[in-house]
């Protein structure tokens, strides 16, 4: 939790003293990477592959894979989050937890100088280093909570648990006895699970859940609330109202409500203002009633203004004064044309704008709202969004009219910079295209060169062999003529191995060309093919029939030749050999497989699997060159699907596959 809640002590990204830097390889399981944040007592980590960042892991991104895959299976790379929010070491801390709520996340990515991943920012680290002013600000917790807390029966598995934690993207559910909370189950709970067992399916959330959770009052204050959370080491609280759960207060909620107390605050001010002024007649004319209104406006950093029914000016604030230049003048009783001789050129066509939009806010009960442009003392501008709320009496009279600016100078530039930018993209997106066409232009041509290239010496070695053997066989040796055979075999893997790496490019660069495809006729045909090329094998192909998929079907024959072709081979020293082709429905989604009872492998290497020239058996045992099953992955992944295997040595291989939306 927060480390120090004392006066803030940094007021950038880059002068948080405790950020995470946790550095853990794509290619680790799952398991071992969350055994990892146990251990270094962090809620996240950078994931790094080689030496590029591919993204980063947290307990949250840990719960959203182990829903949609195996979580024994997942690999690091497979389970984190690509684009986290991204902030530098300039960033302000008030920018920094703006990207929190806008992104709905719990970490930020810290670039350094040179854009490259150099840290990751918690939710705790960002709230600690914002300091004990901030929550000043807050209300009470019933302010600020989460209402309507998320709840579960004690009989509930972790799987339902973290499913309704996904649905409502929320940290933690209680767990109810008889109406009673008596658990608490959250992300971080989750993450020692997968770190010990690696499974969620059918465990029940009793035997992991935080039991006898604590608990605050709503009336107590943000500021106490943090630091029992602080005191015991958590993120969330559970709010009780007369002995009755009424919500759950969690670090996020803090966040959400430092982002929006300024807006929260002028309303409140707005809202309190007219139930007094229509509901209890409250006279400003009242001294204690005008010095209350006046410290709440003043407390204000945007600007506020109270105008009569004719327009003159009864209550501002010090933000109001200084924007106009009128601090230190009278303004009580006048008008914007009484104040505009006192102040600059200028300020004073800004307070004559000002009034020239008062007759349309009379006219408009809800609320009349405008962006007003006003020069300031260096030469650049502000731009304010104003809005005019009218007051009436209950004759119908004017009573009041409610003036509220909010300074947005800050988006009106980005919009503008944005703006300059999109009037260049078309530009810039041609001469990014034609680049792009050029080096895919040089690829091609390097292709076939290295196609061309290589074959030629490849024919003139088997050639030359060849004839060797041929011509003079009866002068070398035995042992002579095995080497010569083994050149002539090798010619012919290169050159297979030549046409595989120009078949995976090839497969890559083809445009996808989706339509109404018939899988089992295909797979039907492919089976055709593997029985008339090798008549002697007796095997027992079982086609689901009437499967059917919206893909490319030129691709999609290439990934059935794949897995059918291997499924043949590896079944091979198989006696009674079976190969299925066939489909299942995984919640709501199409997923296809090829499943055979053939030598097997061994899953722990399954994270190299699809990468090319990767091969689990010796060329010796089975032909190949390792492509195939890259291929094969890559053609899934341009179709929006994922893939993946079970295997074990000695039981046959199933490989699964789904082809997206």
């Amino acid at each position: 939790m927060f480390p120090q809640l004392q006066h803030a002590q940094s007021t950038t990204l880059g002068e948080i003293r405790s950020p995470i830097i946790l550095r853990l390889a794509a290619e680790l399981p799952l398991a071992e990477a969350l055994a990892e944040l146990l251990e270094n007592r962090v809620s996240g980590a950078i994931v790094m592959c080689e030496e590029r960042c591919v993204g980063i892991i947290t307990e949250r991104s840990a719960a959203r894979a182990c829903l949609e895959a195996d979580p024994a299976s997942l690999m690091l790379g497979e389970a984190c989050d690509a684009s986290p929010p991204v902030g530098h070491a300039h960033t302000d801390l008030r920018d920094a937890y703006r990207l929190l709520v806008r992104h709905g996340t719990r970490h930020i990515l810290l670039h350094d100088h040179a854009g490259e991943p150099a840290a990751l920012i918690s939710e705790t680290e960002l709230l600690s280093a914002l300091g004990m002013e901030h929550f000043a600000h807050l209300d009470s917790v019933g302010h600020v909570m989460s209402p309507r807390p998320h709840t579960v029966s004690e009989e509930a598995t972790v799987e339902q648990a973290i499913r309704q934690m996904r649905q409502y993207n929320i940290g933690c559910v209680v767990a109810e006895s008889g109406g009673e909370p008596i658990g608490v189950f959250t992300f971080h709970d989750l993450t020692r699970l997968l770190a010990g067992s690696g499974r969620v399916h059918d465990i029940p959330l009793s035997a992991v859940m935080t039991r006898n959770p604590i608990s605050v009052s709503a009336a107590t204050s943000v500021w106490s609330a943090a630091q029992a959370m602080q005191k015991a080491g958590i993120r969330h609280l559970l709010v009780t109202r007369d002995k009755r759960l009424v919500g759950v207060l969690s670090e996020h909620d803090i966040v959400t409500s430092l982002e929006g107390r300024y807006v929260a605050f002028l309303r409140e001010i707005i809202a309190e203002q007219e139930q007094e002024l229509i509901d209890q007649r409250v006279r400003f004319a009242q001294r204690e009633g005008e010095e209350r209104l006046r410290r709440i406006i003043e407390a204000s950093p945007d600007v506020i203004i109270v105008k009569d029914g004719a327009g003159n000016w009864m209550v501002t604030n010090g933000a109001s004064l200084a924007l106009f230049g009128l601090t230190g003048h009278d303004y009580v009783g006048q008008d914007e044309l009484e104040l505009s001789h006192i102040v600059t050129p200028g300020l004073a066509s800004n307070l004559l704008n000002c009034a020239a939009t008062n007759e349309r806010a009379w006219a408009t009960p809800e609320g009349y709202r405008y962006i007003d442009r006003l020069p300031r003392a260096d030469g650049s501008f502000s731009y304010l969004d104003f809005i005019k709320k009218p007051v009436f009496n209950r004759d119908g009279s004017r009573q009041m009219l409610v003036v509220v600016g909010r300074d947005i100078t800050d988006r009106i530039l980005a919009e503008e910079e944005v703006k300059a930018l999109n009037t260049t993209l078309e530009d810039r997106v041609a001469r990014r295209t034609d680049e792009l066409t050029a080096t895919l232009a040089e690829l091609e041509s390097f292709s076939y060169s290295v196609s061309h290239d290589l074959r030629t010496p490849l024919r003139a070695i088997e050639g030359f062999s060849s004839l060797v053997m041929d011509e003079h066989a009866s002068e070398l040796s035995g042992e002579a003529l095995g080497h010569l055979g083994r050149v002539r075999e090798a010619a012919r893997r290169m050159a297979s191995l030549i046409d595989d790496l120009l078949d995976l490019s090839r497969h890559v660069r083809k445009p996808l060309l989706r339509r109404h495809t018939d899988l089992s006729a295909t797979a039907e045909s492919i089976a055709q093919d593997l029985h008339h090329t090798d008549p002697g094998r007796q095997v027992c192909i079982e086609i689901e029939p009437g499967m059917q998929a919206e893909c490319d079907p030129v691709l999609m024959r290439t990934v059935l030749e794949n897995l059918i072709g291997n499924a043949w081979k590896f079944t091979r020293p198989t006696d009674g050999a079976t190969i299925r082709f066939g489909c299942q429905q995984d919640e709501g989604e199409t997923v296809y497989f090829v499943a055979d009872n053939g030598v097997g492998f061994n899953l722990a290497e399954a994270h190299k699997l699809f990468a090319p020239f990767q091969r689990f058996h010796s060329a010796t045992e089975f032909e190949g060159s390792g492509i195939g099953l890259a291929t094969v992955h890559r053609i899934v992944r341009r179709h929006g699907g994922h893939i993946r295997a079970q295997s074990a040595p000695g039981e046959g291989a199933t490989f699964f596959f789904t082809l997206g939306a």
